[in-house]
């Protein structure tokens, strides 16, 4: 069995914003505001045609590249171990006296890094996984945007971000090479803001978010099982809520709903590579928002890349670096209960964006006593690449931690 555990149960919006306070306004109030912000300072205005025109280009960019990169990252391996003076991977020698659920246990020596699993036919795995984000500071586009600037826009500025996670998930392999699994995420998100009348306050949201519902298929393997393409597939199942309300009984803006309040197809490639004591690896997934929810909007896509490289490095330990590649789109349509005049996070042309970030990992795998068939899982990630499509609060760092166990 073979499973990806993706850091995120579904797409989670690159900012994240909890609900606050907002004192009702009269006509007259909302006109002085909107003529603020007709003489707001010059840094607001930009060719947004060509901007969302280029950032609608960087979604098909980012997915033709993973899979550019899978099949480039397959077929340098290929010739690698080739040019080593390694028997072919294709030849039946190779495999000689050795059955494929053996040599699949000989090769779960080989690390893989965090959220990848491999197993065997007929085996359950039950596992759990958290996560912590923090955010901080504001960009838009590539550029730093202060605080005072944006409260010439909006009456809000957030200033930090803080998101939870935390998801059970279950998997079962019914034969070799096809694996299924499901998944449920738990958040919990705060968020600390900055007021125009110079008042600052802290707000908190939490929910159940969107089932997963997900199948893994080898559609290649070598004999040797050192190489494997694999699809992936699957649907995201709305159980999430779309409907919560602050104190005052508004609903709370796009990011700091739990749910998509819509189904998703979450299509997948995979390419896996493995050789004591190494195995690595590229993948590309894709969430796509189907129809839209009761309030006439839905999510925007997701599209996420991600390469890697795992090593041994005793019995008990490896360790793992990746590089991961994700786009959001904004939101198509609107929930009418929304003013995007009020602060970014009501806008849903300002929840899209790119990132790349670098990640290391540590894998602790016993094989021995108790805990054998058990992983403990860390890995930290920090972006190096952001450009967002905001305002939006900008990630700072992220952790994960996992436990899974197989039997």
């Amino acid at each position: 069995m073979l499973c990806i555990m993706r850091p995120f149960c579904g797409p989670i919006p690159l900012m994240r914003r909890t609900a606050r306070q907002v004192p009702k306004v009269k006509n007259s109030s909302r006109a002085i505001r909107h003529d603020t912000l007709r003489h707001a300072p010059t840094w607001n205005a930009k060719p947004m045609t060509g901007l969302k025109a280029a950032l609608r280009t960087q979604h098909g960019i980012l997915a033709t590249f993973g899979v550019a990169l899978i099949a480039s990252v397959a077929a340098a391996s290929l010739n690698l171990l080739q040019a080593q003076g390694m028997p072919s991977m294709t030849k039946k020698d190779t495999v000689a006296g050795m059955s494929q659920e053996r040599h699949m246990r000989d090769l779960m020596g080989a690390p893989l890094p965090f959220g990848i699993m491999i197993g065997q036919s007929q085996q359950w795995m039950v596992g759990y996984q958290g996560m912590y984000e923090s955010l901080g500071g504001l960009l838009d586009g590539t550029r730093h945007i202060s605080n005072a600037d944006e409260l010439t826009r909006y009456q809000t500025a957030p200033t930090n971000m803080t998101m939870k996670m935390h998801m059970g998930m279950l998997m079962y392999a019914p034969r070799a090479g096809f694996t299924l699994m499901a998944m449920l995420p738990y958040t919990a998100m705060s968020m600390g803001e900055l007021h125009r009348d110079g008042t600052s306050a802290t707000e908190h949201s939490s929910g159940i978010g969107d089932l997963e519902l997900r199948g893994l298929y080898s559609v290649y393997a070598a004999p040797s099982l050192r190489h494997r393409v694999l699809v992936t597939f699957g649907v995201g199942i709305p159980t999430g809520s779309v409907n919560e309300r602050d104190a005052e009984g508004a609903r709370l803006e796009y990011p700091m709903q739990p749910g998509s309040g819509t189904f998703s197809l979450l299509p997948g490639l995979m390419y896996l590579g493995q050789i004591m004591p190494w195995s690595w690896g590229a993948e590309t997934v894709a969430t796509a928002r189907v129809g839209r929810n009761e309030h006439d909007y839905r999510m925007g896509n997701r599209y996420d890349t991600r390469m890697w490289l795992a090593r041994r490095l005793t019995s008990l330990v490896s360790f793992s670096v990746s590089a991961v590649g994700e786009s959001l789109g904004n939101i198509r349509g609107s929930d009418p209960s929304l003013d995007p005049l009020d602060e970014p996070a009501k806008d849903p042309s300002l929840q899209g964006g790119t990132r790349v970030d670098a990640l290391l990992g540590i894998i602790i795998h016993p094989a021995n006593g108790i805990f054998k068939g058990q992983q403990f899982l860390v890995e930290g990630d920090a972006p190096f690449i952001q450009s967002l499509d905001g305002p939006q609060l900008k990630r700072r760092y992220m952790l994960h931690a996992a436990l899974q166990w197989a039997f």
